[in-house]
């Protein structure tokens, strides 16, 4: 049976329309239906009823749907799966880092010194948002991540070790934006993570300003780190952050220390359950010094 066909079905059982189906899939509207009725005649069965435009699941539609449901999440599961055990056999490691997070000099020589360690062993590295970073540690699309410790729940499914330390955090600030909407930080137009994208994110910056005896402002959701980055550069509102953006060196940023608080520190993060030793090498190299 064409796997192609079971994932054009699901998805019209879900939305209801070929049409849906067929923009969501990226191909066209009669294709959909060819595919639909070329499994239905080797099923031997009706799968949809077509009524006034619309589709409607028959009782056998709607059994081979609950059977099925889950079938594309767990094919792609089991395909990033073996591609981990691929990678592994090859001595290849997929590393995810989140994107607008700047590396420090101590991190990129560990990178180097794991390199130099272990020659035959070698990494790939691609950037990602904190949602994103997750849910490719669980589908092992990457072997291991490295975030910000909020954004990481403790459970014995990870493994995690620290790799830079909490550091004070800082108020950054346009320098389009005028000085007396932000001085007072309790009126100041604050930009933050979207809690859907990262809730220890969004959580951290509450704590921070209810400990100075405020609510923030909130003018903006940002759905990823680089979007929120892109806000406070473009005076949409400031930011309390830790210095390992990019934002750090921009001309056009003022960094204004906060002495009280703590942002807390990148960690890496890999599934326990990974049986590859060079996932475990990687993130040892990785560990901040003591």
């Amino acid at each position: 049976m064409d796997i192609n066909k079971l994932r054009y079905f699901l998805t019209a059982a879900e939305c209801g329309s070929f049409t849906e189906t067929a923009r969501l899939l990226y191909t066209s509207q009669p294709n959909i239906s060819k595919q639909i009725a070329s499994l239905e005649r080797e099923l031997e069965v009706k799968l949809f009823l077509r009524e006034n435009g619309s589709l409607r699941l028959t009782r056998a539609g709607e059994y081979l749907h609950d059977q099925l449901r889950d079938l594309p999440a767990t094919l792609d599961r089991v395909t990033e799966a073996v591609k981990a055990l691929g990678r592994s056999e090859n001595g290849m490691l997929t590393v995810g880092v989140l994107s607008g997070q700047r590396l420090d000099h101590a991190v990129i020589e560990r990178f180097r010194r794991f390199t130099q360690t272990w020659p035959e062993l070698s990494f790939t590295m691609e950037r990602a948002g904190f949602s994103e970073l997750q849910r490719s540690l669980q589908s092992r699309r990457f072997d291991l991540i490295l975030t910000l410790s909020f954004d990481v729940t403790p459970g014995p499914e990870l493994a995690s070790v620290r790799v830079q330390e909490s550091r004070k955090p800082a108020l950054f600030v346009s320098r389009f934006l005028p000085e007396e909407q932000w001085r007072d930080l309790s009126c100041a137009p604050f930009v933050v993570i979207s809690p859907k994208e990262s809730f220890g994110g969004y959580q951290q910056l509450l704590r921070t300003c209810r400990a100075r005896g405020f609510e923030p402002d909130i003018v903006r959701l940002a759905d990823s780190l680089d979007s929120l980055l892109f806000y406070v550069e473009t005076g949409v509102g400031v930011a309390i952050l830790d210095r390992s953006t990019r934002l750090e060196t921009d001309q056009n940023i003022r960094v204004v220390p906060l002495e009280d608080g703590d942002v807390p520190g990148l960690v890496a993060v890999w599934l326990a359950s990974n049986p590859d030793p060079n996932v475990r090498k990687l993130a040892e190299c990785l560990r901040a010094e003591a």
